[in-house]
């Protein structure tokens, strides 16, 4: 059994296709399901069945699956740091990421990291706060940057898994057309938006959660549902209807269009967080990444 082996099998169960875990590890597909074979040779058990849907795992890979992922990510942080004994001259950093990450914190964090250490290389997923969540807990990214809201736990059970570092803090705000009745408030009541056209977030985005805990015992007119903020308001902006938006994104603007309206509840205080596993080492690269999130946090 060599780690080879076991990256190929953990790459395979997570992708659900030779294919693509073969393209994603640049080696041929036959090289791939030759050294799977081997290794459900070397320990006896059947690892993966093949069939229509793509590659799926038996009971045996379910059963192991944490440890290979385990092996997998203890001969990575392993090169690494035999490589930070020399000056960090490689790593890999697997991040997943909110938009608001994206376009606030990161550009600065990820120009001095690679200023500092110019080997060190990224591997970054986009999307909304539960995703992010699920990729850091099960393994596949190294940190995650999640927008977090008070007394909103959008995974219960699974924040007490997590080490939160709070780095940038904007708020909730509705986006409404100029010319609504709403536009130019200071202050409003959930009530007021019965019966209102709105433009709802992802499902598993932190927003959706906080637009539906405002709207309970609402009767509410959803006219449309998207995942890009930007698209939202361009929604708002040609006067479909009405959307929550994180001033945190560059997105979220007065003018052109649209109006902002406060959010007056304690909730609507949003961060961006970096979370990482409680408990676990950290790579070299991971650990200088983290130092620099909180310094450039720092700038803001």
């Amino acid at each position: 059994m060599r780690f080879s082996q076991l990256r190929y099998l953990e790459a395979a169960l997570r992708t659900g296709s030779f294919r693509q875990a073969a393209k994603e590890l640049d080696i041929s597909q036959p090289t791939i399901t030759n050294q799977v074979q081997r290794l459900e040779e070397d320990l006896g058990v059947i690892l993966v069945t093949r069939g229509a849907k793509g590659v799926r795992p038996t009971y045996a890979a379910e059963r192991i699956l944490p440890h290979v992922v385990a092996a997998v990510q203890a001969e990575r942080m392993l090169r690494e740091e035999a490589s930070a004994i020399g000056g960090l001259k490689l790593g890999t950093v697997r991040l997943g990421t909110v938009p608001a990450g994206s376009q606030t914190i990161l550009p600065r964090t990820v120009k001095r990291l690679l200023t500092e250490f110019p080997n060190v290389r990224f591997e970054v997923d986009e999307g909304p706060s539960k995703l992010v969540v699920r990729g850091v807990l099960s393994g596949h990214f190294d940190v995650g940057l999640v927008t977090r809201l008070p007394g909103i736990d959008l995974t219960p059970g699974e924040d007490a898994l997590l080490h939160h570092i709070d780095l940038t803090i904007g708020r909730l705000v509705l986006a409404v057309p100029e010319d609504h009745w709403l536009a130019g408030k200071d202050e409003f009541e959930p009530a007021d938006l019965e019966g209102e056209a709105l433009i709802f977030p992802a499902e598993s985005s932190i927003l959706r959660v906080a637009f539906e805990r405002m709207l309970e015992g609402i009767e509410s007119r959803v006219v449309y549902t998207t995942p890009n903020a930007e698209a939202a308001q361009a929604m708002v902006r040609a006067g479909v209807g009405i959307c929550m938006a994180n001033t945190l994104l560059d997105s979220t603007i007065s003018g052109n269009g649209v109006a902002l309206v406060p959010l007056p509840f304690e909730w609507a205080h949003a961060r961006t967080s970096a979370i990482v596993r409680k408990d676990e080492a950290r790579s070299s690269a991971v650990q200088a990444f983290l130092r620099l999130l909180r310094e450039v946090a720092k700038t803001f």
